[in-house]
């Protein structure tokens, strides 16, 4: 059953990076982007009517995560707690930035809004990033060890362990980019015209470095756990995750050859989910990397008796309810924002 659980944490996760990926994206293609009035209009009408059905995948995760294996959620919350607090309380400071910013009409009150809700978009990608680093570099499973800021000497191998390292801002600068491209890719298939192809060109630039810095991650993974890599030599067929990811990638490099604005959109979701595959099939059974000799895994952090928690039926109702709507949301505000 602890597989299971896993699995439906993988799905909520995954719905969540896509759903609100291209909408926090999309803050941080206003905030550096979007120069002109015209194509910050266009920025924000692309995602004026989807924006705020996406957070709620987000806390289902974290409230499952909570209830199936709460020795994880207590190791999480215990070593980013106030990261996670940050990013709520920037949740509702882009909230209440953005309806200000298309409230107020004159230009000048607009704009410094409009700074302030690309900025808490920006962080909020930060933090999750932050968080998804560590994991993948690893933490301390005895909560009474506690993460430092910065690592002695900025390397993952120091005494003192520190929430930021080379490893983790690599990782960090990894998911930034893919969610801006996811963003971008958002912004193109909702509009048409000369910002379309200025944001294209962005799009191939950033997946050239992007396929730089995945190349490093991979062979650093690896120096730093020598073990990562061996549930694809066991199971072979997991390299098709990878595979599909680099295709992806490949795909946005030749982004500004195609006459279809939603492939640059597909290629950013498959980016997205073949890379989630990628790592996560490298760390199962382990929900988090550890920086001891302990594992973390789905087998020692969960639910005292998981096969009898009476909520699962309900969860997963609640699960479907969910990705109705979202079909619904998305379904309805399909199509183009600005002609």
């Amino acid at each position: 059953m602890e597989v299971v659980w896993y699995v439906i944490l993988f799905v909520l996760l995954g719905t969540y990076l896509l759903l609100d990926g291209y909408d926090l994206g999309t803050g941080v293609v206003y905030l550096f982007f979007a120069d002109s009035i015209e194509e910050k209009k266009k920025t924000i009408k692309s995602i004026r009517s989807v924006w705020d059905a996406n957070e709620v995948w987000l806390f289902a995760f974290l409230t499952i995560l909570y209830l199936v294996f709460p020795k994880f959620a207590y190791l999480i919350f215990d070593a980013f707690g106030g990261y996670i607090l940050l990013f709520i309380l920037f949740l509702l400071l882009k909230t209440l930035a953005f309806n200000l910013m298309i409230t107020f009409k004159d230009k000048k009150t607009k704009d410094i809004f409009g700074f302030f809700y690309g900025f808490f978009n920006m962080m909020m990608i930060v933090f999750i990033a932050l968080i998804l680093a560590n994991i993948l570099r690893g933490i301390y499973p005895d909560a009474e060890k506690q993460l430092g800021f910065v690592s002695d000497s900025f390397s993952p191998f120091t005494a003192n362990q520190g929430i930021f390292d080379w490893f983790t801002v690599l990782i960090i600068a990894i998911i930034f980019i893919t969610i801006l491209i996811h963003g971008m890719g958002w912004v193109i298939l909702k509009n048409t015209g000369a910002f379309n192809r200025k944001l294209k060109i962005k799009i191939q630039r950033l997946s050239i470095i992007l396929l730089i810095l995945s190349i490093i991650f991979m062979a650093l993974w690896y120096y730093i756990h020598p073990e990562i890599y061996k549930n694809y030599f066991k199971y072979p067929f997991l390299f098709i995750f990878p595979f599909l990811y680099f295709s992806a990638l490949f795909g946005l490099m030749a982004i500004r050859t195609y006459q279809e604005e939603n492939k640059g959109f597909l290629l950013s979701t498959n980016l997205i989910i073949f890379g989630l595959f990628s790592v996560f099939s490298a760390t199962f059974p382990r929900l988090s990397l550890s920086l001891t000799e302990e594992k973390i895994t789905i087998y020692n952090t969960e639910f005292y008796n998981p096969e009898k928690f009476y909520f699962q039926g309900w969860v997963i109702a609640i699960g479907i309810l969910l990705l109705i709507y979202s079909i619904l949301i998305h379904k309805y505000n399909k199509g183009k924002t600005i002609d």
